[in-house]
């Protein structure tokens, strides 16, 4: 039984992929704040790690400890990181430093893992040129701090030699559990269809099922020090993703484009309301320049040469999601 760690196991992403580490029998431990949500992670096979990532020689010593009861990790798959924040700083304390705080650990306690699999963002590569997707080829220029801390995470790992590391990038992630998509597919379910700008942006997705598929296949595959896309292998405009959730919520709508520097004053507003609240809101500055870039289309060669298929296709996926939120209480029918 080999042992992994997923850090950020707390989160939406992290979670999942602790339930589809134990489905393949992994001695699987679930890297944790002391803080931390335990509220998907008990399993009663499940090992709770908690780790503290601001420290290195803190995080040396649990890391040793748990190898002398457990025996060293074989796979760690990176989950942890910072995905909203006020404070654009913040982006790069936990994306880059925290990792490089880690990936240093491992490496000093000589007990560097077969496999180390860092969980970036399409972000880390901006929007596409044109209408041509993305592609791991693409020279990477983000357009949000978000995305240039993921990347500076990425450049970071290309100076650890012989630590044999994969990064995937996937697109927006979406499934059960997922609460960013949430809002703006209740603002679907109560008849409001709003666009920044136009309704042709180029949009990508990914379930969060398929994103555990593709991570397992990446540790599965003889590749090391390779970028990976994620996505479901097909793209769509954003007016194609509104009608498949008004079709499987049986609602109408009225669309409402909304010119650009409206939505930048609702982001100010937003934002202000937000500082004032304590709060990182759906809309600011910094997520704008993602609502508006025209294009967020994914080339999915890569992947689907590694031999990945989708089992959750956008049209099941939203199906598959809204059912969970109905069941759940997070959307009324």
């Amino acid at each position: 039984m080999k042992n992994i760690l997923i850090t950020g196991a707390s989160g939406f992403i992290g979670s999942f992929l602790v339930e589809e580490a134990l489905k393949r029998g992994y001695r699987t431990f679930a890297g944790i704040r002391s803080s931390s949500s335990k509220g998907y992670l008990n399993h009663p096979d499940l090992h709770l790690f908690e780790m503290d990532f601001l420290n290195k020689e803190k995080l040396q010593n649990q890391l040793r400890k748990n190898a002398e009861a457990f025996g060293p990790f074989d796979v760690v798959v990176h989950s942890a990181g910072l995905t909203k924040s006020r404070i654009l700083d913040e982006y790069y304390k936990v994306n880059l430093h925290n990792t490089e705080r880690l990936v240093d650990a491992l490496i000093e306690l000589e007990m560097v893992p077969e496999r180390f699999v860092f969980i970036s963002s399409l972000a880390s590569y901006g929007p596409g040129v044109g209408t041509t997707p993305v592609a791991e080829t693409n020279i990477q220029t983000p357009i949000t701090a978000y995305g240039k801390s993921k990347l500076a995470a990425e450049q970071m790992l290309a100076t650890k030699h012989q630590f044999p590391f994969v990064i995937v990038h996937p697109t927006t992630v979406y499934g059960p559990r997922e609460k960013d998509l949430l809002v703006l597919i209740q603002s679907l379910n109560q008849h409001v269809e709003l666009y920044i700008g136009n309704t042709k942006q180029q949009l990508s997705f990914i379930h969060v099922a398929d994103v555990c598929k593709a991570v397992f296949l990446s540790i599965d595959q003889p590749i090391i020090a390779q970028n990976i896309l994620l996505s479901d292998t097909f793209n769509y405009t954003s007016k194609e993703f509104n009608n498949m959730v008004k079709a499987v919520l049986g609602k109408k709508t009225l669309p409402i484009v909304v010119p650009v520097p409206i939505a930048k004053a609702a982001a100010q507003v937003s934002e202000w309301v937000g500082n004032l609240r304590g709060v990182t809101p759906v809309l600011n500055k910094e997520r704008l320049k993602e609502f508006q870039a025209p294009n967020w289309a994914v080339d999915a060669t890569v992947l689907k040469n590694l031999g990945f298929a989708p089992d959750y296709p956008l049209q099941k996926g939203i199906e598959h999601t809204v059912e969970w939120y109905k069941r759940n209480g997070w959307l009324k029918s």
